[in-house]
């Protein structure tokens, strides 16, 4: 599919008149109000300068109609611990005006952040990490190096020579990263900085390294170049950064000129978790901290946090609570989301659901190189996101509607293939509706809702509450068939018991399928996520739980972030931990667990056993179909049991093929 055509500054949206205006922001004007902020991909190289797939990254979301796209944090100093400063790279210029060129085609501004992350991310591979203080905390890389006022004079230097090099490139505006607990954080706040100098103690004398910062940022870029900060407004830590004490020092920091605009976020590596929140954090939770800094300051003011769709969006700026909203995660999941809100598509909107896999999380998916996304199978493939006509068309069957059955018929159905969906339920999501059950995870239903519009948008022949036998599809005669036929439950079978009246798994338990007595042993080994919502979910209902998990706790594969704030929710509710341990066998209402440590037997007395240990592929139709249909092609679980993003990668990768 075309993205829209790029969008002029005059552009306006009946729906989202405020969200779709222009805004003055310092020497330069937004088309509209959407902000890709900075972040990092993955794509950079070593050199930190952009090369071609970073560039297409960034040129989507211009594309795709958001007035201005930042890099990710990019080094001033070696002392960050990534050893090399890009500004210092003689083909620095070239490379970011190359990407200045691709945002500019599509009437996109584009800024880059100069950056030092501290003690937070120096001191990678044994060098000391340079910071105000020798404050040492859960993420530091050892004891950092106090700096001298040598070593302060040397790095505002360093900001100053990266707003030099910047003056010389077509790039439109600098960011400067002040925010997260990175370098400027750590001076700014009483959390991280014990100094008793001119650089530490009240929070004046706090203030003045990011003064001496942003004035020499601005003394050398040029007139027409917009200069910002990005600041943790409210840091959830004791002695950090709150609100009122943001207001104080962001209101010093705009009446001297020198900013044309605060980008608001909040959290540092304490507090993480409310950086990049998980569904577990309500739409909007961080708007107040930008509204407040609205009301003391005379500069636009960018908002973040959680912000996804377009109605939201709308109501953020017409409330005045912000000026511009900040959105990775959603543009990410979504390039196109700000051309399809101003044209009368916001249902066309692949929303953010906030999991965290593959964007964030992406270390913990095996994805440690490139940024991915669960529900955008296209993020780290732009250059194949717009898709080709299929040079035959087709006609294509697909059993299963969940998400990797779904992907597949949307993308045939985009390229001209004849598209039909069998889905044995009532409605189409497959498991993605269950996982919405659990507590506070609805944002799982999101998937279903979006390719439920994609079928009706595209004519897909949707075939609900019917189960496929060879007759169908004799009937149907296809020249495709995509097997998306997902996985069934796991309940181990080399535990005596296990097939008794008052055992079950978790998909059964979320949909309502099975009756649960009041004490439960929960026995999770798929080490992720299934096991702990479904915890939750009973003890939401009044269920008591016990957890047994083979490794040291249960959900040990789930990102940072949303562990961090799982974790703590299922224990102050009640539920009984138990690491390394597993089942021996169960009797009725009598289970013998054991240790993996010792090997010790003990029993207990519960009502119903829930085990949570993934599922097994679900194919036989796919064997059953060889020789019968020229072409037949199997995806998602029902290939290989896995996360949602490679199901949705599956069904991408099908899609095009055809």
């Amino acid at each position: 599919m075309t993205a829209a055509p790029a969008q002029t500054s005059t552009a306006r949206s009946a729906e989202f008149p405020h969200l779709f205006s222009p805004l003055k922001v310092g020497p330069g004007e937004f088309k509209n109000r959407v902000y890709s902020p900075p972040h990092a991909p993955g794509f950079m190289g070593y050199d930190f300068l952009p090369g071609d797939q970073l560039i297409a990254y960034w040129e989507a979301k211009a594309r795709g109609g958001t007035a201005a796209i930042s890099t990710g944090v990019t080094p001033v100093h070696p002392s960050t611990g990534m050893q090399v400063v890009p500004f210092r790279n003689p083909n620095f210029a070239d490379r970011y005006n190359r990407a200045a060129e691709a945002m500019h085609r599509h009437d996109a501004l584009f800024f880059v952040q100069p950056w030092h992350g501290g003690t937070q991310v120096g001191g990678v591979g044994g060098r000391a990490s340079w910071a105000p203080s020798a404050v040492v905390t859960p993420h530091n890389y050892g004891v950092p190096h106090v700096m001298t006022r040598s070593d302060i004079d040397e790095i505002i230097e360093a900001w100053r020579f990266a707003g030099q090099e910047l003056a010389k490139t077509d790039v439109d505006g600098i960011e400067i990263h002040g925010a997260h607990g990175y370098l400027i954080t750590e001076f700014s706040s009483g959390f991280f900085n014990r100094r008793d100098d001119e650089y530490g103690g009240d929070e004046e004398r706090r203030s003045r390294f990011v003064r001496e910062i942003i004035a020499a940022v601005r003394s050398e870029a040029r007139a027409d170049q917009i200069v910002g900060m990005r600041f943790s407004a409210d840091e959830f830590v004791d002695e950090g950064l709150t609100v009122e004490e943001s207001q104080r020092l962001l209101k010093r920091l705009a009446d001297t000129g020198d900013l044309d605009y605060l980008n608001i976020s909040v959290g540092n590596y304490q507090s993480m978790e409310t950086i990049i929140a998980p569904m577990y954090v309500p739409l909007s939770s961080f708007v107040y901290a930008a509204a407040a800094i609205k009301e003391v300051v005379d500069i636009p003011v960018f908002t973040v946090g959680r912000i996804n769709d377009p109605q939201q969006a709308e109501q953020i700026i017409a409330g005045g609570y912000a000026d511009v909203v900040s959105m990775n995660r959603a543009i990410i999941a979504d390039p196109d989301w700000a051309n399809k809100a101003l044209t009368g598509r916001s249902d066309e909107i692949r929303k953010c659901i906030a999991c965290n896999e593959a964007c964030w999380g992406r270390g913990e998916m095996g994805l440690p190189i490139g940024i991915g996304c669960a529900v955008n199978p296209d993020i780290g493939f732009e250059e194949d996101m717009i898709l080709t006509p299929a040079e035959t068309k087709k006609t294509v069957m697909v059993i299963g509607g969940g998400v990797a059955g779904l992907e597949a018929a949307r993308v045939a159905a985009e390229r001209g293939h004849t598209v039909s969906v069998y889905e044995r339920g009532d409605e189409l999501g497959g498991q993605v509706l269950t996982a919405g059950k659990a507590s506070m995870r609805i944002d799982f239903a999101e998937p279903a809702r979006y390719y439920t519009v994609q079928m009706d948008r595209l004519g897909v022949d949707v075939h609900l509450g019917e189960e496929v036998t060879m007759a169908t599809v004799d009937a149907a005669k296809p020249d495709v068939v995509v097997v998306a036929t997902g996985s069934t439950p796991i309940i181990p079978d080399d535990v005596p018991g296990a097939d008794g009246p008052n055992v079950t798994e978790v998909r059964a338990v979320l949909d309502g399928e099975v009756e649960v007595g009041h004490r439960v042993l929960l026995a999770a080994s798929e080490n992720h996520q299934e096991g702990l919502a479904t915890v939750e979910f009973l003890l939401d209902r009044g269920h008591e739980v016990t957890v047994v998990s083979k490794r040291e706790a249960p959900g040990q594969e789930i990102e940072h972030n949303t562990i961090v704030m799982l974790m703590p929710r299922v224990v102050e509710k009640g539920a009984q931990l138990e690491p390394l341990t597993w089942v021996r066998r169960i009797d009725g209402d009598t289970v013998t667990l054991y240790s993996l440590i010792t090997g010790e037997d003990r029993s207990i007395e519960v009502d119903t056993v829930v085990f949570a240990c993934g599922g097994e592929s679900d194919n036989a139709i796919y064997q059953a179909l060889q020789g019968r249909v020229p072409d037949v092609q199997l995806v998602g679980d029902a290939l290989a049991p896995r996360r949602m993003l490679y199901a949705t990668r599956d069904g991408n990768r099908v899609g095009k093929a055809i």
